[in-house]
């Protein structure tokens, strides 16, 4: 096997890993972790908060580290990161351990995902970096189906969450043997911006536009699909927090499992419809599919509260990740094609800024199944916030008209004689 494809091969390994073992997973250990240690529900949605907020702070570090120490020695800290922070998770007792143990493992996220693949794929094989970037994102997405499959396995047929924990403590281990092993740099690292570069491809300079990124930021058309991007990750990030748990509380006997089966389920037709979106806006009005991706997600959270059997739920999981995926993928082809590609890097920047506020999400929904006992009220006020946006967005946007200074007024023509009145 040579070099490149053991690179390749590694890093979709770690792309898969720490997204079945963090985000999507969690929601699921969770479930088992509050039943067996007494914790409220607030406390659980701060954990999962505290997991995305970890991973989006340090996501500046892997450029910096790859400059300092290479490649190979980012991604073996990540999985160093993320061995500890597994480590200390199935050790816990008290709440405030496990803070500092999702916190380890947002880090061990960044730390090698998906920034160092990208930088590695781009560098060992340039002339194919489009076709194995592609890989690499469905392998990370692929990871989000297994993940809770994986949990619920592990947890079912052991009934420890401890275990799984030190399981994924041990796996994380070995991928960094492996990242040892297989990893290497094909360009030496001169500065951090290279490795922020890396997988753009070096095609002709980007159309001029006639927008600043302070003029377009300040554009109706901008804030309402800012907006709508804030909304849709607050609902992915909630969802992704209470869905085991409450399907759980529909049924008895299984109930967990088909709560991870929905979790995966929701990942799959979410990375289905990302897929296709691409191709479907290139036929239909991008601003349709965000509308029309809204509102199913909004109709899946109804579909949710109502549900009073764990199939109806699955049902609805997969109905919200189809919408997931269509809202998600044309807000960002929105950008593109309202203000340009010269600027729209820098605007899904902005626009995805807009969405930290996600991490509130995890603990207004723990607060109000703390309160009122059931996740049913956060989906309806979900459902509204959607409506709303579906709405707004249905009515108000659309392109944007960026501001000209007034055209100076033409000479007259040399042969061209002004008009004077008759004496």
């Amino acid at each position: 096997m040579s070099r490149e494809h053991g690179v390749l091969i590694a890093v979709s390994l770690g792309f898969f890993f720490v997204t079945a073992t963090t985000f999507t997973s969690l929601g699921y250990v969770l479930y088992t972790m509050v039943a067996d240690l007494g914790w409220s529900h607030a406390a659980a949605g701060t954990s999962f908060a505290l997991l995305g907020l970890a991973c989006g702070l340090s996501s500046p570090l892997p450029p910096l580290l790859i400059k300092l120490a290479g490649s190979r020695m980012t991604l073996f800290g990540g999985a160093l990161v993320l061995a500890i922070g597994f480590g200390l998770a199935s050790i816990v007792d008290s709440i405030a351990l496990f803070f500092v143990a999702t916190a380890l493992m947002g880090v061990g996220f960044s730390l090698i995902a998906p920034s160092p693949g990208v930088f590695l794929i781009a560098t060992w094989m340039p002339e194919r970096s489009a076709r194995l970037l592609g890989v690499y994102f469905m392998a990370g997405s692929l990871g989000g189906v297994a993940g809770p499959l994986i949990v619920s396995s592990i947890v079912g047929l052991t009934g420890s969450w401890r275990l799984h924990w030190a399981a994924m403590a041990l796996a994380a281990l070995l991928l960094g043997v492996v990242f040892l092993f297989t990893v290497r740099d094909a360009v030496k690292v001169e500065n951090a911006e290279q490795v922020k570069n890396a997988g753009i491809a070096p095609v002709a300079a980007p159309a001029a536009t006639p927008w600043t990124v302070r003029q377009a930021m300040l554009t109706p058309s901008f804030m309402l699909i800012a907006l709508a991007m804030m909304i849709v990750q607050t609902v992915v990030t909630s969802i992704h927090s209470v869905l085991v748990t409450h399907v759980a509380s529909l049924g008895i006997g299984g109930a967990a499992s088909a709560g991870a089966m929905a979790m995966s389920l929701l990942a799959l037709s979410g990375t289905f419809a990302k897929g296709i979106t691409g191709a479907l806006t290139e036929r239909h009005d991008a601003k349709q599919l965000l509308v029309g991706g809204l509102v199913l997600q909004c109709a899946a959270l109804m579909l949710l509260a109502v549900a009073h059997t764990p199939t109806i739920a699955i049902v609805a999981s997969l109905l919200f990740g189809v919408g997931w995926g269509l809202s998600w993928l044309s807000a960002h082809v929105l950008l593109l094609r309202y203000f340009g590609s010269a600027i729209a890097g820098d605007l899904t920047a902005m626009a995805t800024m807009a969405t930290t506020f996600a991490v509130l999400g995890p603990l207004s929904a723990g607060w109000v199944a703390d309160t009122s006992g059931s996740f049913v009220p956060v989906f309806w006020v979900f459902a509204g916030l959607l409506a709303a946006v579906a709405a707004s967005t249905g009515l108000l946007l659309g392109v944007p008209r960026p501001r000209r200074s007034p055209a100076p007024a033409a000479l007259p023509a040399a042969n061209d004689q002004p008009l004077v009145a008759a004496e």
